[in-house]
């Protein structure tokens, strides 16, 4: 097999950056569709850094023809299995390929829906205390054409995204997270949208090469129930095996109390799926400058410079978290009609630009810059 030296590096990246794997822990890499050369490069960097790698591969089509046929005796016992081998894993690498950005249409709806709840369980049931955990994207020609590129072009793409040197972009965040560490009012401004909400009191997260790659955005919660007024969101979203379009929630007190969008009644079947699906689970800032246009792939649109998230899939009223996390994205770009986001009564980013002077840097240009001066990453 010939070895593509990015290919290697970003596999270093990922065991010594991402996952920080120290010798002897477990390492599982669960792995999804066509991207052996990667999986053989981090098998051979956890291995490198003296640690226990283990291998879990399927494809699209296997997972469609076990969705097909599954039956919630066939989910209990994936979870029950899946939930085992996680607890025993100190390190987990879940790695996506894709071959087909359609291959699941023909799984009902209802049966997507269950193994979503599934896998969310699963997710929170199985992690282990002080576990690391990251998703990465590998290049695919399904993936490139989404994006309308070559696959070479896309190749390309993908790797310098995905090799940049994360140190300093989460040392350009810092400052980003400082200024919402402090606030307490937002207020999001944009065609068809103006909401407000309170983050008072809580912590933003940085991510910048760990949670998931692509990466370059923060996350926070929301106070559960200070969510009033409408947000339209301009990005395609592909959730459950279906691309929605136009969405738009209103809230009213925290809770979606309307929903429009091109399919509105399955919006609706979604947030209907528990008691906390309609309150919202996560405010996130999207800072990637190397990604400007979407091409309806989560993992990488809500990183895109300029955009924001607002996820429907909080906790009920009795604290329970819900089975759903949806990250529905709305970039202010210009090209995507522009939009404003004040905190605390002052205007603090305008068309996609931080106007506060400490966080110019972060601008997609500026940041661009930063990061092209860096180089890639290289481990320390």
């Amino acid at each position: 097999m010939l070895k593509d030296p990015r290919v290697e590096r970003f596999a270093r990246l990922i065991v010594a950056h991402a996952l920080k794997v120290k010798p002897c822990e477990r390492v599982l890499v669960d792995a999804l569709e066509d991207c052996e050369e990667l999986i053989v490069a981090v098998v051979e960097a956890v291995t490198a850094a003296g640690a226990v790698p283990f291998v879990m591969h399927t494809s699209l089509p296997v997972r469609r023809a076990w969705l097909r046929g599954a039956t919630d005796a066939h989910f209990e016992t994936w979870f029950e299995q899946f939930v085992r081998i996680r607890r025993d894993m100190d390190c987990v690498l879940n790695l996506r390929g894709q071959d087909n950005f359609c291959e699941l249409a023909d799984v009902s709806p209802e049966t997507l829906k269950k193994f979503g709840a599934w896998t969310l369980r699963a997710a929170h049931e199985g992690a282990r205390p002080g576990g690391r955990v990251t998703v990465c994207r590998y290049p695919s020609k399904s993936l490139a054409q989404q994006a309308g590129m070559s696959t070479e072009a896309f190749a390309d793409h993908f790797f310098r995204l995905c090799t940049m040197n994360f140190p300093v972009l989460h040392r350009e965040m810092e400052p980003l997270k400082a200024a919402l560490d402090r606030a307490d009012q937002v207020r999001i401004v944009a065609p068809g949208t103006d909401l407000s909400f309170s983050i008072k009191g809580l912590e933003c997260g940085i991510s910048a090469g760990t949670w998931n790659i692509p990466d370059g955005e923060t996350a926070m919660g929301i106070v559960r129930e200070s969510a009033n007024g409408r947000i339209a969101y301009n990005v395609p979203s592909s959730h459950l095996g279906w691309v929605f379009r136009d969405i738009a929630l209103t809230f009213r007190n925290g809770r979606v109390v309307s929903v429009e969008a091109n399919d509105r009644e399955r919006v609706e079947e979604i947030l209907d799926t528990d008691g906390g699906a309609r309150y919202v689970v996560e405010f996130a800032i999207g800072v990637n400058p190397y990604l400007r246009r979407h091409i309806v792939d989560t993992l990488f649109d809500e990183k895109m410079a300029g955009s924001l998230h607002f996820t429907p899939g909080g906790k009920d009223d009795a604290g329970t978290p819900s089975k759903v996390h949806w990250d529905i994205i709305q970039s202010h770009l210009p090209h995507y009609g522009g939009g404003e986001i004040w905190l605390d009564g002052k205007l603090w980013r305008k068309d996609g630009l931080f106007v506060d002077a400490a966080m110019q840097r972060l601008n997609p240009d500026a940041l661009e810059a930063v990061l092209a001066a860096a180089g890639p990453w290289a481990p320390a």
